[in-house]
């Protein structure tokens, strides 16, 4: 508990000093292990303006966000953009997450997206490099958590890669 505290309190330290030099971009991933129902449950929380900017320098220069200008493309790229940019092993073998589906929260977009057919989770990395060739100073805060056990990362452009030991 008592590093959690204080890996907290490091966190936000970087954070103020960081805003205080230059803009602050952020994302959340969230992966919560069922084993009630055999999967990883992902959650990915980004700042809309962030997101419509990466999807207009990346893919189309005429897409709006929230509303949406074209939902299609917007689901379209949006999925193929973060099987691109998320990489996760799972005891040893790569899976990919399927993209369950997308909805706006005040000034965020919220993806969804889900592994099945997780028996256990002994091992699990992970690599989340979205908005890194977007955003000079992009940090992506990585959360993990099983029945037994939390741990939560900080991925930057020099450090996007994490190794959760589950057992």
């Amino acid at each position: 508990m008592m590093n959690r505290v204080i890996a907290f309190s490091l966190f936000v330290w970087v954070l103020f000093v960081q805003a205080t030099t230059h803009p602050y971009y952020v994302s959340t991933m969230e992966i919560d292990y069922r084993p009630d129902r055999s999967a990883l449950q992902i959650t990915i929380r980004v700042f809309t303006d962030d997101w419509q900017l990466m999807l207009n320098t990346v893919y189309d220069h005429n897409l709006r966000l929230d509303p949406d200008s074209d939902a299609a493309q917007t689901v379209t790229h949006s999925s193929g953009y973060l099987q691109k940019e998320i990489e996760l092993k799972l005891n040893n073998t790569e899976v990919q997450p399927f993209f369950l589906g997308m909805e706006y929260q005040g000034d965020q977009i919220v993806f969804y997206l889900e592994v099945k057919g997780v028996v256990e989770v002994k091992t699990l990395t992970v690599s989340n490099s979205i908005l890194f060739e977007t955003l000079e100073g992009q940090q992506n805060i990585v959360r993990i958590k099983t029945p037994t056990k939390r741990k939560s990362y900080l991925q930057t452009q020099g450090q996007a890669r994490d190794l959760f030991r589950g057992l």
